[in-house]
């Protein structure tokens, strides 16, 4: 007669969910860290991208108060306060600037 040994049979089986967790998990370190590689990849990108962005917005900031400025001129020659040959002068300097400007990023 053949006799099974309840005890025996549970170790094993605990020491067969303990191997199959420990494959698991190795292989999930393994994706962790290929998808920790892409996202610091990303991450280094957006920083370019960003500081980029803002040498740019800095760089332009004062052309847009300028054109913005001269367009308040010329909306005050409109009404009366000032010649309007003024305010169109500071308006085609201000937009002259501007297109230089872009002209130079190109």
């Amino acid at each position: 007669m053949v006799t099974i040994d309840v005890k025996a049979v549970l170790i094993a089986l605990l020491l067969l969910a303990a191997i199959v967790l420990v494959v698991f998990l190795s292989i999930m370190i393994v994706n962790l860290t290929t998808t920790l590689k892409k996202v610091n990849t990303i991450l280094d990108d957006t920083k370019t991208v960003t500081s980029i962005v803002d040498e740019k917005a800095k760089e332009t900031k004062p052309v847009i108060d300028d054109v913005s400025s001269a367009l308040v001129g010329f909306a005050s020659g409109l009404k009366g306060n000032e010649t309007s040959i003024a305010s169109l002068s500071n308006l085609a300097k201000s937009l002259s600037s501007m297109v230089s400007i872009i002209r130079n990023n190109k």
